[in-house]
């Protein structure tokens, strides 16, 4: 039986090769989506602190320079929270695309896999055929020796 080749390996073996790096791109945008989510969790937290010490001060009574410089802190702190609000915004929009990406990877290996198990399964088919002819071929060959062996016993017991 004839080893079956696919015709199309090299693409099969590039298809698999884009879907790993796709899959590598989408593992290391969650990971920076992770990272912004934890970052922006903490300039919430420094926000907050910040706001709560403002508020206490001056529940407390504060003097107007140590007021504007809380006041500038708690700005600055601000800026920062939406800065990392909006890095966390444009790497959610990263890992949305980079799913879109392996999915796409994903599809379209999947679809060629699903080709070559067609054409290997043919494959084998016409192997099984081919093989069932040959015994078919070989039968009738037997049955004609045995046929031709039994006529001439039959000949030369006469």
């Amino acid at each position: 039986m004839k080893k079956f080749t696919f015709p199309l390996e090299s693409l099969r073996r590039l298809r698999k090769q884009k879907e790993n790096d796709a899959q590598q791109r989408y593992a290391r945008a969650l990971d920076t989506c992770q990272k912004a989510e934890l970052q922006l969790q903490n300039a919430a937290n420094e926000l907050e602190t910040g706001r709560s010490l403002l508020a206490h001060e001056l529940a407390t009574g504060i003097d107007a320079g140590r007021l504007a410089g809380l006041r500038n802190w708690c700005l600055a702190l601000e800026i920062r929270w939406r800065e990392r609000q909006a890095t966390l915004t444009e790497a959610r929009r990263v890992t949305g695309l980079m799913a879109k990406e392996m999915a796409m990877a994903t599809r379209d290996r999947e679809g060629l896999d699903r080709y070559h198990d067609k054409a290997q399964n043919a494959h084998e088919q016409e192997a099984k055929r081919e093989e069932q002819n040959m015994f078919d071929e070989m039968s009738v060959q037997a049955s004609g020796i045995t046929g031709l062996s039994a006529r001439l016993e039959n000949k030369f017991a006469q």
